[in-house]
């Protein structure tokens, strides 16, 4: 793995502070890999916008670099990073000790370095500007950027669209490939394939295809399977222990894995997952009590829930002798959110865009309850006034959430919208 040392982590995340807006600046605007406000479902959000309208491309290849972060070229790097080469050269060649002997390193990028993210994104970046410049359309305006040519990356994983096999094929495979070539990549042949939309794609852990002329993304096969294998050894691996100790081990992988996928079409699969669920729990009940009957283990376990059905459910006692209970939760009945997906030129580093990031991050806090509850708490504390202006906080005026680092900590505040940009005007 090579691993750096706590003072060359330290170091490393010194470097970074500096490269990071660099990386962020000169990087493909449809990257969302190891990137500051960017994550996977905004790649996925990407992909749904070049797919889903009737004239959108039909053809994708799938990208698979072979050991990607393992090969990168340590040449290229030191001539096309922007940083202090000296310390550059001793991080890539550093290796790893075994047995008190040293294996220095020859190409690849340590995967357990704070910095190898930012240079395998750099490394991988100018791809976008290439397909681009090659692939255009003339219009009446002049030459214009093809939408049937679009790439699509999150670290090594990526998808290149195409309006036909042909191109992908012969022409943008191999080009994609000498690309990877002057930086010490290839592309795996077994795992590189080109489809057709219609027949769907596997993509960051998400299923994509065009059905009935709509594009639906829902958890892909593999992905179903990691989790119920994953539910079912936490299951089986806890056969004596209580009911509520089981909850709280599931609770928190089902609370996870829903959320990841709650922006997709997810109903079939999560009502699928939680039949799946339902067995494996009935089977564990049915091991610890194999003498008692169906309804005496049903009366049991399960219970009707806040008069929401019968769901896995435990009462027992707090230490202060109250009684409380804990149920198991369902994907089913985690909602479908629609995703808002960030600029393509969005900068977190620019401060043109503070205000954007600070309104995204405000839309984030109120989608969940323990965003709303943070919101609630912050006016609340702040006797429901601005900070800045004194004046009251209420629904009618716009307002927004800042951030500030005060001794180390991340302090927030609700201000007026008004007063906010006055407040940054003053900063800039």
């Amino acid at each position: 793995m090579g691993i750096p040392t706590m003072r060359d982590r330290a170091m490393q995340a010194l470097y970074l502070m500096a490269l990071e807006p660099v990386a962020e600046t000169t990087a493909d605007t449809r990257s969302y890999g190891f990137r500051k406000e960017r994550c996977t479902m905004d790649a996925v959000g990407q992909c749904h916008n070049v797919l889903r309208k009737g004239y959108s491309p039909e053809w994708i290849l799938e990208g698979d670099i072979k050991g990607c972060f393992d090969h990168i070229s340590h040449e290229w790097l030191l001539n096309n990073i922007p940083m202090d080469k000296v310390m550059l050269r001793k991080w890539l060649g550093c290796g790893f000790v075994f047995n008190k002997q040293l294996f220095p390193t020859e190409e690849g990028t340590p995967q357990g370095g704070i910095i190898s993210p930012t240079l395998a994104n750099m490394a991988l970046d100018g791809l976008q500007k290439i397909l681009s410049d090659r692939y255009k359309r003339k219009t009446i305006k002049g030459e214009r950027y093809s939408p049937m040519v679009n790439l699509i990356r999150y670290a090594d994983d990526f998808i290149i669209t195409s309006e036909n096999r042909e191109v992908l094929e012969t022409e943008i495979k191999p080009l994609v490939a000498e690309f990877l070539a002057e930086r010490g990549l290839t592309l795996s042949e077994e795992k590189t394939m080109i489809t057709n939309i219609n027949d769907g794609f596997d993509f960051l852990g998400f299923n994509i295809r065009k059905f009935k002329n709509q594009i639906l993304t829902k958890p892909s096969k593999p992905a179903q399977k990691r989790f119920l294998a994953k539910v079912r050894t936490t299951i089986k691996s806890n056969k004596a222990c209580k009911q509520e100790s089981l909850i709280r081990l599931l609770n928190p992988m089902i609370t996870g894995w829903g959320n990841y996928y709650r922006h997709g079409a997810t109903r079939d699969a999560f009502h699928w997952a939680d039949h799946q669920m339902f067995n494996a729990l009935w089977q564990w009940a049915k091991r610890r009590h194999s003498k008692k009957g169906k309804r005496w283990i049903a009366d049991k376990y399960w219970h009707v829930a806040k008069g929401n059905g019968w769901h896995f459910t435990s009462y027992f006692k707090k230490p202060n002798g109250k009684q409380d209970s804990l149920t198991l939760k369902n994907l089913s009945n985690i909602h479908f959110i629609q995703y808002t997906q960030i600029k393509g030129d969005a900068n977190p580093f620019d401060p043109e865009y503070d205000k954007y990031f600070d309104q995204r991050e405000t839309q984030k806090m109120l989608v969940t309850l323990k965003g709303r509850n943070s919101l609630l708490y912050l006016w609340k504390k702040q006797d429901r006034k601005c900070p800045l202006c004194g004046m009251p906080i209420d629904r009618v005026s716009p307002w927004n959430v800042t951030e500030k680092v005060v001794n180390g900590k991340i302090q927030r505040s609700l201000v007026h919208d008004k007063c906010y940009k006055q407040f940054r005007k003053q900063q800039n």
